[in-house]
């Protein structure tokens, strides 16, 4: 039961395995049949058989709280995916073309969405699905159960991690926003120098067009990137699971 709690809580936080488009019952079939797999290497030995109500309680909080947090921190690289396609839609001019995420069933950035869309599929083509299934082994091994606890040192790594994701963010999203901006301050020195010029009737198709370049050039940037991104995400995942013990 306490396997099963601690991956029923990551799975639900997880970036895709969390996904609503994802059915309850897969999720559920899912969760029973990697709880039964990883059942053997869960380190179960230390337990002991004399179990309270209380101490019952404990236990299936403190699963419940290692899942959540292990599935919360796998979201940090996606959202900084998203966050940046926020703020290049913005600067582009599409500020109220908000859709709905099928990922998280939220309102987002037309772009935002669209970029961490590309995201998954990038992290689905460096088998990132299949880090995220050993790590769900990992995690028995580095915090066996009945051992976690939620440490001062978790939360610092939480919030320098939701740090790294707004830089992340402003990387990613630099050269669409330079470009723009860079097109804003060439019509603003336009309209100064040609006044009676309908600078807006130009300006708007034409930073249209420059966004849709920048997003072109960053399709290219983000491929070379995304294996270094991968890897520091590994390297932050393992640090927090060390935290906890």
């Amino acid at each position: 039961m306490l396997v099963l709690i601690r991956l029923s809580a990551m799975i639900y936080a997880f970036p895709f395995f969390g996904s609503p488009a994802i059915t309850g019952r897969v999720k559920i079939m899912i969760t029973l049949v990697l709880s039964f797999m990883i059942l053997p290497l869960a380190g179960i030995d230390g337990l002991g058989l004399d179990w309270g109500l209380g101490q019952l309680t404990l236990s299936v909080g403190r699963e419940l709280g290692l899942g959540l947090v292990v599935g919360f921190g796998s979201k940090f690289m996606f959202e900084a995916f998203a966050l940046a396609g926020t703020f290049a839609g913005r600067q582009m001019g599409f500020a109220m073309a908000d859709l709905i995420d099928p990922v998280t069933s939220a309102p987002q950035s037309m772009v935002g969405q669209f970029w961490a869309l590309l995201a998954i599929l990038l992290f689905l083509a460096v088998d990132g699905h299949h880090f995220l299934i050993r790590l769900m082994i990992q995690n028995f091994q580095i915090i066996p159960l009945g051992v976690g606890q939620l440490r001062p040192a978790t939360g610092r790594l939480l919030i320098t991690g939701s740090s790294d994701m707004f830089q992340l963010a402003l990387r990613l999203a630099a050269p669409a926003l330079m470009l723009t901006l860079m097109m804003d301050v060439g019509m603003a020195i336009l309209s100064r120098a040609m006044p009676r010029f309908q600078i807006f009737f130009v300006a708007l198709p034409l930073k249209l067009y420059v966004g849709i370049f920048s997003l072109v050039v960053t399709l290219q940037l983000f491929q070379a990137l995304f294996t270094t991104v991968f890897a520091d995400f590994q390297e932050y995942l393992v640090d927090l699971l060390a935290t906890m013990r």
